[in-house]
């Protein structure tokens, strides 16, 4: 889709990889923006590792919550999961397009660098070296999106097909955090794979780049997020702070709004508005279905 919008030219496209590569590839979005001012947007921790692309432009990454971790700039920028918001801005002109992995996707596509890239943002190329630069120009050259969708689906069914898997206890610690939104007690993780708690983490940071406890946060805030959102659609702004602590997890509303700021830089009720910026916005959103991923910044927002 393209819209010309008062704030310049948005142009996006989605494609749904093959249903082999669905266990570790979510989606891919194409973009192409020529904003007529900057664009910041509030990226919070989800479960999702990141492979963006760029054609044209460049992105500063910054931390929203740690104002002392120095900001980069990337062109092409691999992320991992990480357990606080990333300030994304760029000058009005990016053109490229983003892969969504799941954290299995990701260390079959990078393998035992996969868990390096735990709260981490790198060069594409230093984790998938010449093979990455050979993609990017294909890409570039491909004239459509479909082709180029085409193109990711035969690249990552190779990757794939030749990584390594996860471990099964590994697999399993994760499905049990997915399972339970983050509120499976360490001690049962521990129980369940044999392991002692040291190998647990040890293993299991090996694989996605965090401890289960980070992950168990990353995966409470995501249900903490989406029940806000739904609240916010439904109540005209009047979210039920006390229902979402107890369904999340959280001891009390205080807690909830405490652990929130912690990990995304701001208040749910602030975040909130920032999301409604966004949905006035010709682009979507979020960057992965199903997931409540990203809010607009307002250009003299913090950060």
């Amino acid at each position: 889709m393209t819209d010309q919008h008062t704030h310049g030219t948005t142009g996006m496209a989605f494609g749904t990889p093959a249903p082999p590569l669905r266990p570790y590839v979510l989606g891919y979005r194409g973009y192409r923006m020529l904003l007529l001012r900057p664009r910041r947007r509030l990226e919070v921790p989800t479960d999702v590792v990141t492979l963006a692309l760029t054609f044209e432009g460049s992105m500063r990454l910054a931390d929203a919550v740690d104002p002392a971790r120095p900001a980069a700039s990337f062109g092409s920028v691999a992320a991992g999961l990480r357990r606080t918001a990333t300030i994304a801005e760029h000058a009005g002109l990016l053109h490229g397009l983003a892969v969504s992995l799941t954290p299995q996707g990701a260390y079959r596509v990078f393998g035992p660098l996969a868990g390096e890239l735990g709260g981490q943002w790198a060069e594409p190329g230093d984790v998938l070296g010449p093979r990455l630069r050979s993609l990017s120009a294909r890409l570039a050259e491909t004239p459509t999106w479909p082709a180029r969708f085409a193109l990711l689906d035969d690249w990552f069914t190779v990757r794939i097909a030749d990584g390594p898997a996860w471990e099964p206890s590994v697999a399993w610690t994760w499905h049990e955090l997915r399972r339970t939104h983050g509120l499976a007690p360490v001690h049962t993780l521990v129980e369940g794979t044999g392991w002692s708690r040291r190998r647990l983490e040890l293993r299991f940071r090996q694989h996605l780049g965090v401890a289960p406890k980070q992950a168990a946060t990353i995966l409470r805030l995501q249900r903490t997020l989406t029940a806000l959102a739904r609240q916010d659609g439904s109540h005209g702004g009047r979210p039920d702070a006390a229902g979402l602590a107890a369904l999340c997890g959280y001891y009390d509303q205080s807690h909830l709004d405490r652990a929130f700021r912690a990990m995304v830089g701001c208040s749910p009720r602030a975040f909130l508005a920032s999301r409604r910026i966004a949905a006035a916005l010709p682009e979507p959103t979020d960057r992965v279905a199903g997931r409540v991923t990203s809010a607009v910044l307002s250009p003299g927002a913090p950060g």
